[in-house]
């Protein structure tokens, strides 16, 4: 007795060390995301963040103006906010959208979702837009350890929520102020909404996430139509095509030729404009996550580039359709359906560094898989491990700055492989988990053939 007293003393004794040290991590995580995230935040608060351009896009839409127009966003540029000299001189000369990829080519839905904040000045409204960040960053946090099942003291939740704290994309993105950060935040949230079978809130959130974000929402409002909940997945549609029918009509009502201006900011950003132009003319072009970056440099032409990538993206996307119809035994595997969505959406078109905020789902699932997939989970990890840092970001500094010698980085291996490390770690993860998804499929396709040998 004496002997069994003592190991479970010792056992005990060995959790309590286990707990503390992971209470070290998570300390250490959270030191860091409040440095990076929130006190970055407020010291550059006086200066251009990304939340900025929408919020006068959205006053010049509650204004009967052109959204779209950089002479509008000049005429109603905020006297609290920063002025640069550059704006007069680039909207006369018409390069204002290439040149800085504002005004943005948000949708009007996302105008009519932000338009409440342009009622109040700039610097209030930037304080409420970063407070409801860190608010639903830490109700994110939260559906993510319910989604996990996990208890608070458990050491893997410990960790798990270390882990996001620690992931890069969400310190630059509560930096920037970008309405990526919420969609992401609203579509995590909405998941565990939609666990507790609470439809019309998860539709509502789902909602507000594709309005602000149509490509981080949608993936999540198609996930949950395959699974056949058409109530949810209707309502959240039907949300969206509200609040886009409202934003038209605004336009409409105010007579406003806003559709040429919008469509020729979409095909600057997305051609000729610095910002999401993944060619050399790009400076900042290693800040890019989608497939493009990495295939570019072995390509050399925008049109194969951008075939090559959308062939590869919609390959995966196929593969991973298949694996959901196929598959029966979905509840269990909700996270991994979803982490490899995530994952997959962010490689064909244009996304941005803190875009991959949505990696706080296949974290999630590789903190609950630990135990029975070890392998796997270990090395989805590993491809995780680069978005601790904003390695792109990092070394296109440490190239322009010279501290990276000409004759190393004028490979083509190094703008292909190092430069672009994210990409590829991105495209392995996404192949990863569609395998670790068929090999569930066979394991349940297993249990369900014994289930019914052993009935018979």
């Amino acid at each position: 007795m004496q002997s069994l007293h003592e190991t479970n003393l010792s056992i005990r004794s060995v959790g309590n060390k286990r707990t503390a040290l992971c209470l070290v991590v998570l300390l250490l995580a959270g030191a860091e995301f409040m440095v990076r995230g929130p006190v970055r935040a407020i010291r550059t608060a006086t200066q251009f963040n990304d939340f900025l351009s929408p919020y006068i896009q959205a006053d010049a839409f509650l204004h009967g103006l052109d959204p779209y127009s950089p002479q509008v966003l000049l005429k109603l540029w905020p006297e609290e906010a920063i002025h640069f000299t550059f704006l007069p001189k680039e909207v006369a000369s018409g390069t204002l959208v290439a040149n800085r990829g504002f005004p943005t080519a948000y949708p009007v839905t996302a105008l009519v979702l932000i338009a409440p904040f342009s009622l109040l000045p700039w610097k209030i409204a930037y304080a409420v837009w970063l407070t409801l960040n860190l608010i639903l960053f830490a109700v994110m946090l939260g559906a993510l350890v319910a989604l996990a099942g996990f208890s608070y003291r458990e050491p893997r939740a410990i960790l798990m929520i270390a882990a996001v704290l620690a992931l890069a994309p969400f310190h630059t993105g509560i930096v920037t102020g970008n309405v990526t950060l919420v969609a992401v935040e609203l579509s995590v949230i909405a998941i565990w909404t939609a666990r507790q079978r609470h439809d019309i809130a998860t539709a509502f959130l789902l909602a507000v996430a594709t309005g602000l974000k149509p490509q981080i929402g949608l993936c999540f409002v198609l996930y949950y139509l395959l699974r056949r909940r058409w109530r949810m997945g209707g309502i959240a549609l039907a949300l969206v095509a509200g609040v886009a029918a409202v934003g038209l009509l605004r336009l409409e009502v105010g007579h406003t030729p806003w559709l040429s201006n919008y469509l020729s900011d979409n095909r600057i950003l997305l051609e000729t404009g610095v910002l999401g132009n993944f060619t050399a003319i790009n400076p900042t072009r290693f800040g890019l996550i989608n497939l493009q970056v990495a295939l570019y440099p072995l390509l050399n032409s925008v049109r194969v580039t951008n075939a090559v990538a959308m062939s590869v993206g919609g390959t995966l996307l196929i593969v991973w359709l298949i694996g959901m119809v196929r598959n029966k035994h979905r509840d269990d595997r909700e996270l991994l359906d979803l982490s490899a969505i995530a994952v997959i959406s962010l490689l064909p078109v244009y996304h941005r560094f803190y875009d991959a905020t949505l990696l706080a789902l296949p974290l999630c699932w590789v903190f609950l898989s630990f135990r029975r997939a070890r392998g796997f989970t270990v090395v989805a990890l590993l491809l995780m491990l680069p978005f601790l840092v904003p390695g792109g970001t990092m070394l296109e500094t440490m190239q322009s700055d010279g501290r990276i010698p000409p004759a190393l980085s004028s490979h083509w291996w190094w703008q292909v492989f190092v430069m672009s490390h994210q990409v590829w770690a991105l495209l392995f993860l996404g192949i990863l988990l569609l395998r670790e998804m068929g090999i569930e499929q066979r394991t349940g396709d297993c249990r369900s053939a014994s289930r019914v040998a052993t009935n018979s």
